[in-house]
């Protein structure tokens, strides 16, 4: 089953440890998958590039990935 991008729960924080200094996207189901940004809205465009790359890579080795939570609950 192909799953859309939108249907993940994504979860952005800001980081202030030093060295860090910037905001982490994670996506909640499948935490391997993480992304930064200067702002939460570079985060927010990172992680959903970073997710579209890791569906269409699972797609492509005939790995089902995680499913949307939000999706399970449904």
């Amino acid at each position: 089953m192909a799953h859309n991008p939108r249907d993940y729960e994504i979860r952005i924080w800001y980081s202030s440890e030093k060295g860090d200094e910037c905001y982490i996207a994670e996506v909640v189901e499948w935490p391997t998958i993480t992304a930064f940004g200067d702002t939460a809205e570079d985060a927010a465009r990172e992680i959903q590039v970073a997710l579209n790359l890791a569906l269409l890579s699972a797609r492509d080795a005939g790995i089902e990935p995680p499913a949307p939570a939000r999706l399970a609950h449904a």
